[in-house]
């Protein structure tokens, strides 16, 4: 005992960070890619560097973070509009969703793509047993709509979603660095479409996509070998 109370005393703490997330999984990162420095480009940095390297990151990490209002089971933004745009004769109106477990970090994705005359080209669900927060799940719910008009040899689309910070970051009003490699991919998808457009909408206009995507995030939960669920 007197020794661990000597050791104890010889322990330097870290200044306060100002970190709200653990820093642990940071630490290992840097160590893993200071190890990976040395080995292949002769670098080395000392302890104090790599503390301060992690720390760094976790602050991007956390500043990247969409407010807490939006980290919840079912985060939705409010909209005085209740209606959807009007679609032009030639072009389709796609509304995406997703539903998202704090919890468990499972996530039900759907989306729902119809033509000028209101008649349903096609809909579909996804299931995903990991992902990483709300925001994510909407942006990939977005993604798998977009993939699949894709497929389905629509040119002109108008894309709806009642995430604001989604449209936000996809209109380039907001920076999220959480889902950047998500709104690369769908700038990408984008260059396939002759016309495309992101547009916010409230929760009410798109009551059917996120029954879908709550219809399938509880297959889930009593279900979990039901991943990639789709229906047409």
């Amino acid at each position: 005992m007197e020794d661990l109370l000597k050791a104890s005393a010889r322990m330097i703490n870290l200044p306060s960070t100002g970190l709200t997330i653990l820093l642990y999984p940071w630490i290992f990162w840097v160590l893993w890619t200071s190890r990976n420095q040395l080995l292949f480009e002769d670098k080395f940095f000392s302890e104090t560097e790599m503390v301060a390297k992690a720390i760094k990151a976790a602050k991007e990490w956390q500043a990247s973070l969409p407010d807490r209002k939006f980290v919840s089971d079912s985060p939705k933004d409010c909209h005085p509009s209740n209606s959807l745009p009007q679609v032009p004769a030639h072009c389709h109106l796609m509304c995406s969703d997703a539903a998202w477990n704090g919890s468990s970090f499972q996530g039900g994705l759907a989306w729902i793509c119809k033509d000028a005359a209101n008649t349903v080209t096609f809909q579909g669900t996804e299931s995903r047993r990991y992902v990483s927060s709300a925001l994510t799940a909407e942006a990939l719910a977005l993604k798998a709509g977009l993939s699949k008009a894709i497929s389905s040899n629509i040119k002109d689309v108008i894309c709806c979603s009642d995430s604001k910070v989604l449209i936000d970051a996809i209109t380039g009003n907001k920076n999220v660095t959480v889902i950047r490699g998500i709104l690369h991919d769908l700038g990408v998808l984008s260059n396939s479409f002759s016309s495309i457009s992101f547009k916010f909408i409230s929760r009410k206009c798109n009551g059917p996509a996120d029954l879908l995507a709550k219809n399938a995030l509880f297959l889930l939960s009593n279900n979990p070998s039901v991943v990639g669920n789709s229906i047409d």
